[in-house]
Formats: C-alpha cells, sequence, structure tokens
C-alpha cells in the first residue's frame, strides 16, 4: 500500500496527522454526537495521492494491525465508499440512481472514534450508532468466521435493499445492487491504499449470520466485508 512517508511527502505535516491518528487536526477524544445522535464527521480531504499510484498500491492484506481508523481516516474511506460528491448524488454509480446499498463501519475502537458499530449516512456525513459491540464481539461468535477478519481493527460492512432499485423482475435487483457494491468496495479499497492502510475483500463468510449478529431487517442483505487496518510492521 501507499506508505505512510509518500504521503507525508505529499500532504501538510497538520494534514497527515490528521488521517494517520494524531496531529493538531485530530481532537484527543471521541466527540459527542449532536441532535438525533448523528456523530458528524471531518470533511473528506482532496488530493491525497494520484489514482493511478492507489491503483498500483491495491492488494489484498490480512496481516492487519490495530490501532483502528481515527475519526478522520473513518470519514474519509466512508465518503469514498457511499459519500455524496454533489448534492443527492453519490461517488459511486447507481442504477436509476437508487442507492439501494448500506455502509456500516465495526470497530475495535482508538482515540478519536470509540468501540462499537455504526451505519453510514451519507447526506449528512456522519455516523449513526446502531450497536455498542466491536469487530471481536460481533463477527467472533459467528461460526467458521475467517480468524484474520475477528482479528482486524476494523470491518467495513456493505449492505443492499434490492427493493429499493424499480424494476419489475427480482433478478435484475439484485443484479444491479450487486454491482454497485462492488463499485463502492473498489472506490474504498482505493482510498485505503491512497491512506496507506491494509485492506481486503473478505469471501467464504456467512453473510445472512453477520445480518442477523447486527440486527438487520429481512429486506436489507450483507453483501460484502471490508477489512481494514494498519501494515504490520509499518
Amino acid at each position: 500500500m501507499v506508505r505512510a512517508p509518500l504521503l507525508k511527502r505529499i500532504l501538510p505535516a497538520a494534514l497527515v496527522g490528521a488521517l494517520l491518528g494524531g496531529g493538531p487536526l485530530n481532537p484527543q477524544a471521541t466527540p459527542a454526537p449532536g441532535p438525533g445522535g448523528l456523530l458528524a464527521l471531518p470533511p473528506p480531504v482532496a488530493g491525497t495521492v494520484p489514482l493511478d499510484a492507489a491503483l498500483r498500491e491495491r492488494r489484498t492484506t490480512r496481516a492487519l494491525a490495530g490501532p483502528a481508523l481515527s475519526l478522520a481516516e473513518a470519514s474519509q474511506l466512508a465518503w469514498s465508499a457511499q459519500g455524496e460528491n454533489r448534492p443527492g448524488r453519490r461517488t459511486v454509480p447507481s442504477a436509476h440512481a437508487s442507492y439501494p446499498l448500506g455502509l456500516y463501519l465495526v470497530t475495535e475502537g482508538s482515540p478519536t472514534l470509540g468501540a462499537g458499530t455504526y451505519r453510514y449516512q451519507p447526506g449528512a456525513h456522519g455516523f449513526m450508532s446502531s450497536g455498542p459491540k466491536g469487530v471481536a464481539a460481533l463477527l467472533g461468535p459467528i461460526r467458521a468466521m475467517q480468524p484474520w477478519i475477528v482479528r482486524a481493527p476494523a470491518v467495513f460492512v456493505v449492505t443492499g435493499k434490492p427493493l429499493k432499485i424499480s424494476s419489475r423482475e427480482p433478478a435484475p435487483r439484485m443484479d444491479y445492487t450487486f454491482w454497485e457494491a462492488g463499485a463502492a468496495s473498489q472506490a474504498l479499497l482505493l482510498q485505503a491504499a491512497a491512506l496507506g492502510l491494509g485492506a481486503g475483500v473478505a469471501s467464504g463468510v456467512d453473510l445472512a449470520s453477520v445480518g442477523a449478529a447486527m440486527g438487520l431487517g429481512p429486506e436489507e442483505k450483507v453483501l460484502v466485508l471490508l477489512p481494514v487496518g494498519r501494515l504490520k510492521g509499518k
């Protein structure tokens, strides 16, 4: 992945500190939720690394270390996958602009973002708490869950509600939803590479059990797990 030294050559020192979990732009405690329980996220940062550099550095990394994501890193990754880049429209394309995806962050917690499960709110660019459990507590009890996922300091969960897509046939709805989940996953993985983080797509997982552990309704399906963390030894 793109290493922290590369970020330091490209970005101002204060901005690097915010993204990597320290520095004057990063508060030393989790901000208190605002009205309605929304945890406001810092605005996404423009101009991290060139796209071609992120493409070269993107790879699946299963050896992930803590500490878990800072508030600024979580903000940048969530926006990349499902944030709005213009009013009412998101960073990834969607069939009929239906936006059937949901994005959750399950984290073990860091000094600037407490442990728990959060749902990303694209329009408000914030997190809503959806439970107190972190990665190990939420995913660890699931039968046959892969150890590298349980050990990850943070996991993004992409969900979908295919019925939000207007179509008379169920098959296209699922196809479009899975296609959009792939686009969101790649956007998040490229942003992780740009931030010098390790990440990967988890396959062979009982996604229905993950949805049950998260308390999702029957209309919302878990589609992808994306563990994210530090590169070990870096």
